[in-house]
């Protein structure tokens, strides 16, 4: 059964004119060829001194021109397939698509309402519950299952995925033989070549500010080799791993995405890249990296209109916040964040439901989220104006007519927007405490999701054994 994966394509706003990207992008380029980059990794740094980068020890310095073809060379068009070969998402354009997170460090539990650490057992189940909700289109596994080896739990994570929803991913792996045996897992988990129709995006990180890990720069390549879709993101934060001036850090983080570009492009020119950055700020108050900032949500719609100036398509962040319940500051950030990602154009905007500092798994957000999006997306869906406007029915029923029962309403009140969890019920003069707040309406649903046997979700047999022999494989590796 296909899913519906509707983006929000409608309204757009412009935070930076041509001037401010075209200064953007020329900070990008000064930074990587009179700052460079940190590279370690001998094979890395053999294909980029062929291409005609500068090498200095473990510095790295690309002229512009060389970055600059590699932004040539990369699709401006990318689709995304779900698990069973059906085209799903199109990153094109400003067509916003949102993922959950289904794993964290910490979950709040929604039937005990306290923290306790993640276990397989839970992504199993939130996984579940996100392949239920229509307006969240592809899913995150971090790799937080707690009763797992830790380093086998990023590998974990994605096989509940493929055991619990065929909606597409975006998977973090931290080594590149994680990497390998996801795509042996995504191989036979589709009923297609995945290159041909891939339905999951590597995740990989440049540490800040403008260093690049080996397993990163190992795991570009294979992406390259393989054509598995790579988004080479980084995670920084002003005042501590950037300067504290957001054009600065947009800059950097555009120059730490754009070298993984560029060794991406050089592998296999044309192969597909997601371009992105997550530029927040240190709480110098509380000395935490701040996940609800409005900087973050500034920046962030600055990377994905420089993702629009490249003609890349372009990673983001939204539904996220620093609460630690699900409450109005959870709903106040979430809410702000969304807005931003989907009037910035972002495609594949991320981490629906992490809190906390990106430390928190509240499912209940994700649900909450969910109704959210579909909110916006009729909000910035606009307003259809014809030719002319029709006023044929006022002229029918007249000063004074009723269109309750009109056959017109009957036709078209769907057109209209009906929420699930927000209550327009008239007031009715009942007692404050016999009305439902959203939260417990929210928490029923997932308690009644829960309560429904989604714990044991029926999953198919072979398919599980075959992912868990691949698993059993890399774990004895491991040892």
């Amino acid at each position: 059964m296909t899913k519906d994966y509707e983006p929000i394509a409608g309204l757009k706003f412009e935070l930076l004119d041509d001037e401010a990207l075209e200064r953007v992008e020329d900070g990008a380029y000064r930074i990587l060829e009179s700052v460079g980059m940190k590279l370690t990794e001998e094979e890395s740094k053999g294909i980029l001194t062929a291409a005609g980068a500068t090498i200095e020890g473990d510095r790295v310095f690309l002229p512009p021109e060389l970055v600059k073809d590699a932004i040539d060379s990369a699709p401006t068009e990318m689709g995304l397939y779900d698990q069973n070969g059906y085209e799903a998402l199109d990153l094109t354009g400003y067509n916003s698509f949102f993922g959950a997170s289904v794993d964290g460090p910490a979950l709040l539990d929604p039937e005990e309402g306290t923290y306790r650490d993640c276990r397989e057992e839970d992504i199993s189940w939130v996984v579940g519950l996100v392949d239920e909700l229509d307006n969240l289109s592809f899913l995150m596994p971090a790799g937080f299952a707690a009763d797992r080896d830790s380093k086998m739990a990023e590998v974990v994570s994605a096989k509940q995925c493929m055991l619990n929803t065929d909606k597409p991913l975006v998977v973090i792996t931290e080594t590149p033989e994680d990497l390998r045996t996801i795509h042996r897992m995504a191989e036979v988990k589709t009923p297609h070549s995945f290159s041909s129709k891939p339905f999951f995006v590597n995740y990989a990180e440049p540490i800040s500010p403008l260093v690049n890990p080996d397993a990163s720069a190992q795991k570009v390549i294979y992406c390259a080799e393989e054509e598995i879709p790579l988004l080479y993101s980084p995670f920084l934060a002003m005042g501590a791993t950037a300067p504290q001036n957001a054009a600065t850090a947009v800059a950097q983080a555009c120059a730490e995405s754009l070298f993984g570009l560029v060794l991406h492009q050089q592998v296999n020119p044309g192969a597909p890249f997601v371009f992105g950055g997550m530029p927040s700020m240190m709480d110098m108050q509380t000395a935490n990296f701040s996940y609800g900032a409005p900087d973050l949500q500034v920046m962030s719609s600055a990377i994905a209109e420089m993702g629009h100036h490249f003609g890349l398509p372009v990673f983001g962040t939204a539904g996220t916040g620093d609460s630690k319940r699900f409450d109005g500051q959870a709903m106040m950030e979430a809410l702000s964040s969304v807005y931003m990602a989907s009037l910035s154009g972002a495609n594949l905007i991320h981490d629906v439901g992490l809190f906390g500092s990106a430390k928190i798994l509240i499912p209940e957000m994700i649900v909450a989220i969910d109704e959210m999006i579909a909110l916006i997306k009729h909000t910035l869906g606009g307003m259809e104006v014809g030719d002319e406007v029709d006023i044929s029915l006022l002229k029918e029923l007249g000063p004074g007519g009723e269109f309750v029962s009109h056959k017109h309403t009957l036709k078209n009140f769907k057109s209209s927007w009906y929420p699930r969890f927000l209550d327009r019920s008239p007031y009715s003069n009942q007692d404050v405490e016999e009305f439902d707040t959203f939260r417990e309406r929210i928490n029923d649903y997932v308690r009644d999701f829960l309560d429904g046997g989604s714990k044991k979700s029926s999953v198919d047999s072979g398919l599980k054994d075959d992912l868990e022999e691949i698993e059993s494989e890399l774990a004895t590796t491991k040892k």
